[in-house]
């Protein structure tokens, strides 16, 4: 059984949230990753590849040979509540984006990550899917969140910048990734996650 946290079907008492970011659709919904997400995921990942890599890096081919067990294992950290892995779902049922909130029971090392689909970008759905996964980590006693993009990615920078989080200089990149990654921080105690005006 899938647990949605955001769309219209959903009570507010599923998911507490600091607010709505204006303008944004809202058929789209975030729900914890599960093992029915396999192939829509897998169809996401598949589609985007190209667009991803241009931006992130390629996570090459070993990624794909071994989806499923590498979606069981998030699936289990899920569970151990060590990290929160999302899936964006519209309301077609496939997949538009996905958010990760990584290694939530080692504060140090607690880092966002998050894409959309090529074809879903601008609608605010990355702005409104990390807003609520924020808001789902404060619960669970996250006190702060790190983050890094490349610097060439001015989307998702806004994104960020827009969800509050501050600029903390160049971060190392990602493994398989030549860009230049900017590194940045959100204290999550007592902080409001309701982002500009402008959504992403």
């Amino acid at each position: 059984m899938r647990s949605r946290l955001f769309g219209p079907e959903i009570q507010v008492s599923r998911a507490p949230r600091c607010g709505w970011v204006p303008g944004v659709t809202t058929n789209v919904r975030l729900e914890l990753l599960t093992p029915d997400h396999a192939r829509p995921l897998e169809r996401f990942e598949l589609a985007n590849r190209a667009f991803f890599a241009a931006r992130v890096g390629d996570r090459g081919d070993d990624f794909f040979e071994h989806f499923d067990d590498r979606l069981a294992a998030r699936v289990d950290e899920n569970r151990e509540g060590a990290s929160l892995f999302f899936v964006i779902v519209d309301g077609d049922g496939e997949i538009v984006g996905r958010v990760n909130i990584s290694d939530i029971d080692q504060p140090e090392l607690t880092e966002l990550g998050f894409r959309v689909a090529e074809h879903a970008r601008g609608r605010g759905i990355a702005t409104q899917g990390v807003i609520t996964a924020l808001d789902i980590a404060a619960t669970r006693g996250v006190k702060a969140v790190k983050a890094r993009v490349s610097i060439a990615n001015l989307a998702s920078r806004r994104v960020l910048e827009h969800c509050g989080f501050d600029n903390t200089g160049q971060a190392e990149a990602p493994k398989g990734s030549s860009t230049t990654f900017m590194g940045y921080r959100k204290d999550l105690a007592g902080a409001s996650c309701s982002p500009s005006s402008d959504p992403s």
